[in-house]
């Protein structure tokens, strides 16, 4: 393997861990924003305090199903399932079939 070729496939790698490492990174902080928020839901209703509207709504529990919600959502996905095959598929092997497996659960 020549030199050019090494740094291309090395810049290819790092480039898709980068990528995974953000989405990954955007992900984990939103569980953690929710598991913080369910758990303040939980010791309210472990001291006997009372729910209302109100409170769900200031604490953004309440789920309002959109349409924009889930056409972002597989706005995402789609995004992301063709930068990681793009990504992936001068790479060479199999690897190229994370990003496609992402395309087709869009």
């Amino acid at each position: 393997m020549n030199e050019l070729a090494y740094y291309d496939f090395i810049m290819h790698i790092t480039a898709a861990i980068c990528g995974t490492l953000i989405v990954i990174a955007v992900l984990f902080f939103i569980n953690r924003a929710k598991v913080a928020k369910q758990e303040t839901l939980q010791k309210l209703v472990e001291s006997g305090k009372e729910i209302t509207p109100e409170l769900l709504e200031s604490l953004d529990l309440v789920m309002n199903k959109q349409p924009q919600n889930d056409f972002r959502k597989g706005m995402l996905l789609l995004v992301t399932g063709i930068v990681l095959t793009l990504t992936f598929i001068p790479v060479g092997g199999i690897a190229w079939i994370f990003g496609f497996y992402l395309l087709l659960s869009v």
